[in-house]
């Protein structure tokens, strides 16, 4: 066997040994390069940093955070799925199915359905602070602090923003920074200010 074919196999069998060790969500790069070619460059590449680098800065879509939440937590949608429990087969009378009426009244289903809610709240959540922050950097000057506490302020809500058309958001937008610029300073107070809250008796 060709030497370097060799050296190539056992360093596959260490570095498999050593990834027994060591976290399971460590990436190995294998490449061979033949002893032969003497005049090429050995290139070392540490994978850690290339997925770090890949990784960095890419912000998610409420979309994408949505999807992924349900390919992490699919047992959820599957503990919470009622939809279609109920159907009518072709050659008649009723068919039910058996694990959606679990699901419907198993505490397991009811808790996956809670879930859901919360995650369905999420995503309408990140769906308006996309629109808003994009709203907010075309149309206001503000930068840094300034832009965040803005923000924060005159966030509108979800229901608000899918009815309002492009205009009436533009022009929610500069109504609130002329509101904001001559209250800059009580709103920032504001803003410092711990937020009580309020037992029922």
């Amino acid at each position: 066997m060709n030497p370097g074919r060799l050296f190539f196999l056992m360093s596959i069998c260490l570095l498999l040994f050593f990834s027994r060790v060591k976290s399971s969500s460590a990436h190995f790069v294998f490449s061979y390069q033949d002893t032969t070619l003497r005049n090429e460059k050995i290139i070392n590449q540490d994978t850690n940093i290339l997925d770090t680098a890949l990784i960095v800065g890419k912000k998610l879509t409420a979309e994408e955070k949505m999807a992924e939440k349900q390919v992490t937590y699919k047992s959820i949608y599957f503990w919470g799925d009622t939809k279609n429990m109920v159907t009518l087969p072709y050659q008649g009378g009723l068919a039910v199915n058996l694990n959606k009426l679990y699901n419907l009244l198993s505490k397991k289903g009811r808790a996956s359905r809670r879930l859901q809610r919360l995650f369905e709240r999420e995503f309408e959540q990140d769906k308006v602070l996309a629109q808003w922050t994009a709203l907010t950097e075309a149309y206001t000057p503000l930068t840094g602090d300034s832009l965040v506490k803005f923000r924060s302020y005159y966030e509108p809500s979800s229901k608000w923003l899918r009815k309002a058309d492009h205009y009436d958001q533009i022009a929610y937008v500069q109504h609130s920074l002329k509101n904001y610029l001559d209250s800059v300073e009580i709103i920032h107070q504001r803003l410092s200010l711990p937020k009580l809250e309020i037992l029922n008796p």
